[in-house]
């Protein structure tokens, strides 16, 4: 009958709810195989790898090399709400449920999840556009350098409502209509511009650059061939500061020579930005720990083709960097220092890895649903709190999302004026 109430029709309707609230892991990639996430418990990691390009030769004879895999870490994480068993129990039909629980609750679990991924993704990018005004050029400019990269796949750019406004209905009557966008992110996409969907996203952070360190530095070990030429760096993935101020995370830096290489391995002009990252990462006890990091940065010698690079440089730039076996590099601000930037970004859709976990059942407890809407699944347990005599009933968002490959994503920083 229409409208009756029942657990598994609520659980996935819920699903449904939530998804749709979580526009930017729509359509996001999946990674990971259930089989391979069997057994994964909350703060476990899980690894991917990037593979390289290889090498291309002239002529009839093959010339094989080593294949450099780089593996990305990622991590399972959680979040559930709860409610009295008696207060669930009290709906008889959908309607209600949908008006009293579905509406509320879909829209905290769905925004805490989102702004979670949000934070440890949106800076994973080695492009950034810096602006002072909200127009078509930056949102066109953070696509071209995709572009410049020659990247695969359908493009989204998340900006936030307010950015969209600034734009001006003038400007956005330039978006091209998607219905394929419009299947992906609804009411939220704007039309398609400069080869990238606009979507609308809420929750992007602001960023203030007051204390930024302006003069952090980054080192490596050199590396060099078998007749003593220097041929690239060892990876690169930590910030050292200088003692001038903090490194504050989502701050970009410029480092003076560093170019990007491409994920055909081909060299490129684009500039290569630096940008101050933190994740949540766990110990073997489950222990969570807050770490800042950078994108791994993997240099190669001009036409050396080392490694699996994403960054080369001229030899009489590194030379110059070099004291004894280190390379050592001092940055500079890619922003203002004092001032806050709105934050938006420009990916590929398939960028994002988003993938669930089954996690080992709560002991006591009953397993009444699943419910999985699109790539989102949520999981329903109900058991006694023996403390207070109520039923408990609860829904949990298990979930493992990671952008892999950071050439597939620019940052936009929006200059909002002084924070002072």
């Amino acid at each position: 009958m229409a409208g009756t109430f029942s657990t598994r029709k609520a659980l996935r309707l819920l699903a449904a709810s939530v998804a749709e609230k979580m526009p930017y892991i729509s359509n996001a990639e999946s990674l990971f195989p259930q089989d391979q996430m069997k057994g994964k418990k909350y703060g476990m990691s899980v690894h991917g790898y990037l593979p390289d390009a290889g090498s291309v030769n002239d002529g009839l004879v093959a010339k094989p090399d080593k294949a450099h895999q780089v593996e990305v870490t990622a991590y399972v994480k959680n979040k559930n709400t709860a409610v009295e068993v008696d207060l669930w129990d009290e709906f008889t039909n959908i309607e209600d449920f949908k008006r009293e629980i579905v509406d509320k609750r879909s829209g905290k679990l769905a925004r805490e999840v989102q702004l979670d991924i949000m934070g440890e993704n949106v800076f994973r990018s080695v492009q950034a556009v810096v602006t002072n005004t909200a127009n078509l050029a930056m949102i066109g400019s953070a696509a071209a350098k995709l572009d410049e990269l020659a990247v695969d796949g359908d493009k989204v750019d998340f900006q936030t409502p307010t950015v969209f406004s600034d734009i001006g209905d003038s400007s956005l009557k330039n978006f091209l209509p998607s219905a394929t966008m419009d299947k992906i992110y609804g009411e939220r996409n704007l039309g398609k511009y400069h080869t990238a969907a606009q979507v609308e996203l809420t929750g992007l952070p602001i960023i203030n650059t007051t204390g930024a360190d302006a003069a952090p530095t980054i080192s490596a070990t050199v590396v060099k061939d078998a007749s003593n030429n220097v041929i690239g760096l060892k990876p690169i993935s930590t910030i050292t500061g200088s003692g001038t101020g903090s490194l504050i995370k989502g701050v970009p830096y410029k480092v003076s020579g560093l170019k990007i290489v491409d994920e055909s391995g081909i060299e490129t002009a684009q500039e290569f930005i630096v940008i101050v990252n933190e994740e949540v990462q766990y110990d073997a006890d489950g222990v969570a720990q807050t770490v800042q990091y950078i994108p791994e940065i993997r240099v190669t010698v001009d036409g050396k083709g080392y490694g699996n690079p994403n960054a080369h440089i001229d030899a009489t730039t590194l030379a110059a960097a070099i004291s004894g076996t280190t390379a050592t590099f001092t940055l500079s601000l890619a922003v203002s220092a004092g001032h806050l930037y709105q934050i938006g970004q420009c990916r590929t859709i398939k960028a994002l890895s988003f993938d669930q976990y089954r996690f080992d059942d709560l002991p006591a407890a009953k397993i009444d649903s699943v419910g999985t809407y699109g790539n989102l699944t949520l999981k329903m347990q109900s058991g006694n709190q023996l403390l207070n005599g109520v039923n408990c009933l609860r829904i949990d968002l298990p979930w493992c999302a990671k952008l892999f490959e950071p050439r597939k994503s620019v940052t936009t920083y929006l200059d909002l004026g002084s924070a002072s």
